[in-house]
């Protein structure tokens, strides 16, 4: 009698059926390694961001209000100008703030500024979808401006305006009081397994590679 002997190969089931309806589970494995890295890149841009923006904030003094080829300390301090040019300045720098972090990544480059598409990152929402304009205003606003507010350039601005309107002894505290909670977040996103500091809690979003 001959006797056939037949191989059977598993089948990986990729997809499972949960009330009917198929599931893709997503695969977001992070060795220490993968964290490390966007950690790194994530400095790097957050140092570029900073830089370009107050680079581009100052372009109405650099150009137009200095009297000679020296860019002098004093020239950069509102209160140094009249009240209506000092709120000119003040708030040319905070739109230049909303259009670089928010205006850029949501219609430039998706969940990219500059800095951030330099180092090869962006930020999406929690649930994988690109960022929204919700997402960026609770992000950047609530979260880094207004909560955090040690490096974002919205917020020294806003910071820089105070004495416009006899508010001077507000700034030393508000921005002591910024560097600790940036500093804080900075720290506490050290501990998350997806780097998440507190304006990535606010607005659900997290920074992944390009």
């Amino acid at each position: 009698m001959e006797i056939t002997c037949y191989e059977i190969k598993p089948i990986v089931i990729l997809k499972s059926k949960i009330g009917g309806t198929n599931v893709k589970k997503k695969k977001q494995i992070k060795n220490k390694n993968d964290i490390i890295e966007i950690r790194v890149k994530r400095f790097g841009a957050m140092i570029i961001d900073w830089y370009l923006s107050n680079m581009f904030a100052v372009i109405p003094i650099t150009f137009y209000f200095r009297s000679d080829n020296v860019l002098k300390p004093d020239l950069f301090d509102l209160s140094n100008y009249d009240f209506q040019t000092a709120l000119l300045l003040g708030i040319f720098g905070i739109i230049v703030g909303l259009i670089y972090y928010i205006v850029i990544p949501l219609l430039v480059w998706k969940g990219q500024t500059l800095g951030k598409k330099i180092c090869k990152i962006k930020v999406i929402q929690t649930n994988d979808e690109n960022v929204t304009l919700t997402t960026l205003l609770l992000r950047e606003i609530i979260g880094q401006t207004f909560l955090e507010g040690g490096i974002v350039i919205t917020a020294t601005y806003m910071r820089k305006m105070l004495p416009l309107f006899h508010m001077t002894s507000f700034v030393n505290p508000l921005k002591y009081i910024a560097y600790g909670l940036t500093i804080i977040s900075i720290l506490y996103a050290y501990f998350q397994p997806e780097s998440q500091a507190f304006h990535d809690k606010i607005a659900k979003t997290v920074v992944v590679r390009q």
